[in-house]
């Protein structure tokens, strides 16, 4: 058909076509700049686990946790701490002897959910767990919309 013309619509994204690692960043930033987030005081000497030996050297690694835990929910669905644990596992270092999975810490997977909640992305379920609420997914999907994708990607 000739004299046809196409027009470029805007594509939007959710946090599923987003690459994690940039959506991840680009919440945390979000989160760090609306001031809405309390960040606990033991922050800045806390270990993540149990297998870790130092606390994370980024001082903003709890407002990129609290993006990574949202993200998990939104794309795995309804998650507790124990799965959260689970996810933020690894390997603990046991000197000469194997290596051992070991799961991360429940206090810090507990302070993000409650984060979380009182920003209201996620909510408790029913049968256990958090989910994403329906004002979250509509934040999250804004914000992954924002987010720069390099083409080659896609």
């Amino acid at each position: 058909v000739t004299g046809v013309q196409t027009c470029a619509l805007p594509i939007s994204r959710t946090v599923k076509d987003t690459p994690a690692n940039e959506f991840v960043i680009s919440l945390a930033q979000y989160f760090r700049s609306s001031g809405k987030m309390e960040v606990p005081q033991w922050v800045d000497i806390v270990k993540t686990a149990t297998f870790k030996e130092h606390a994370p050297y980024d001082p903003d690694w709890f407002y990129i946790r609290c993006a990574s835990t949202a993200r998990k929910i939104y794309v795995h669905g309804r998650m507790g701490v124990g799965a959260l644990r689970k996810s933020y596992s690894g390997s603990k270092n046991n000197g000469h002897n194997k290596h051992h999975r070991a799961i991360g810490s429940g206090s810090v997977a507990r302070a993000v959910l409650h984060q979380l909640e009182s920003l209201g992305v996620v909510e408790k379920d029913g049968k256990g767990g958090r989910v994403i609420t329906a004002s979250g997914m509509r934040d999250l999907d804004r914000i992954a919309g924002r987010v720069k994708v390099d083409h080659k990607m896609i």
